[in-house]
């Protein structure tokens, strides 16, 4: 049984099908964005994983559609992963046209909430390129903390970038508003 988490501006939820993933995942990666450049994986791969769990596996890259409440619209996917048995990640991308909405905010928000209840984490992590601006004031304004830059990580544009990382430990996740208002749901 798969659990939807919802917010005030989104849920998290399964995709419905192998279709529904790999027409978002294709829609915000098939031009090579302004930030992180080329990132494809070919349909075989993305609907490999999908038939394998629904891309919710607890022990590998996972997704959940990020679907807006007030229109119902897939706006983004929010993916994360299992580090260790104390450690897992985050990461969103949002369709450029929902982005200033807090939907990836919230997305992220309620990943941790399901991340923290369901596995004995101590802390979850986040990256993002350093001139992506955008995206490093979302992730502290979800609760993370800045943690350090790691140089010439990504190659975008001819050039190599430096990636800046982030961190919520289960105690700042714990003092979030968000644990009062999410709501939880099975299928």
């Amino acid at each position: 049984m798969h659990t939807i988490w919802t917010g005030e501006r989104v849920r998290l939820r399964p995709f419905r099908d192998e279709d529904e993933r790999c027409g978002i995942y294709e829609e915000l990666h098939v031009t090579p964005n302004q930030f992180w450049g080329a990132w494809w994986s070919a349909r075989q791969k993305v609907s490999k994983d999908f038939e394998e769990a629904g891309m919710l596996a607890a022990d590998k890259y996972s997704t959940f559609a990020i679907e807006r409440l007030d229109t119902n619209q897939l706006v983004g996917y929010e993916e994360y992963g299992i580090i260790s048995s104390i450690a897992a990640w985050v990461g969103t991308f949002i369709k450029p046209e929902h982005w200033h909405l807090g939907f990836g905010i919230e997305a992220k928000q309620l990943c941790y909430c399901y991340l923290f209840e369901s596995f004995p984490l101590v802390r979850v992590d986040s990256g993002t390129l350093e001139h992506h601006l955008r995206a490093r004031s979302g992730l502290l304004k979800s609760g993370m903390t800045f943690e350090g830059c790691v140089r010439r990580m990504h190659p975008t544009a001819g050039r190599f970038c430096d990636l800046v990382t982030y961190y919520i430990f289960r105690e700042q996740w714990e003092q979030l508003p968000i644990r009062q208002v999410v709501r939880r749901g099975a299928l």
